[in-house]
């Protein structure tokens, strides 16, 4: 549906604070690109979309809701408007620019979510046991030059010890034994270094030892 905006509602603080209220706000720039037909089509299913001139710019905003519908149409967008000049992401109350490493890394975090919306139970997807938090992984491989979209790891766990909250972040994170931050802090700030952030499931308080539960 088409939104009536106020004249503030294009704003750098307006779209950070709507996007709270939706897995992901999509704001781009009319373009020569020939994706331009599919991008708008994507965009006018969002259940937000929005549209402004400001001077000889034409700005789109869609808002996609938390749901497993609401990150495949997402993802569509994403894919056609990734690169180009002038897209920009609003996720969980902050702007992130739309270069493609941003782009790709966002759609994995999108795809890992709607996965989670197609189990019977989100926690089977998103937590894994795990033995230690500091090397996870076991027999790991220099993995860094291939993006977590394309990675197949799984944490091996013989005594799960711990529980992890990110199944996602897992194929890449290990904490720092010895850093001042706590694991759970540590889990925090990768989390919004790496978007993991974005996905409404992503909550750094599930992670827990589960032998003090013992």
């Amino acid at each position: 549906m088409s939104e009536a905006d106020p004249a503030d509602f294009f704003t750098h603080e307006s779209l950070c604070a709507l996007s709270r209220d939706y897995l992901v706000l999509v704001l781009f720039v009319k373009s020569r690109s020939g994706a331009l037909g599919l991008a708008m089509d994507a965009a006018k299913r969002a259940p937000l979309f929005a549209e402004r001139d400001l001077e000889s710019l034409r700005l789109y905003l869609a808002g996609f809701p938390q749901t497993l519908e609401g990150a495949i149409l997402a993802m569509d967008l994403i894919h056609y408007v990734r690169g180009w000049k002038g897209t920009h992401f609003y996720a969980r109350g902050r702007m992130i620019i739309g270069e493609l490493g941003q782009a790709y890394g966002l759609e994995s975090v999108l795809r890992c979510f709607a996965e989670s919306c197609q189990s019977d139970d989100w926690r089977a997807h998103c937590h894994r046991m795990i033995d230690t938090p500091y090397f996870p992984v076991h027999a790991r491989l220099k993995l860094e030059h291939i993006h977590p979209m394309f990675r197949h790891i799984t944490a091996a766990s013989e005594e799960g010890n711990f529980l992890f909250p990110c199944s996602h972040m897992l194929q890449w994170f290990e904490a720092q034994p010895d850093h001042p931050a706590s694991v759970r802090d540590q889990i925090q700030a990768e989390g919004v270094a790496k978007l993991c952030d974005a996905c409404p499931r992503f909550n750094p308080d599930d992670f827990q030892s589960l032998k003090e539960k013992q």
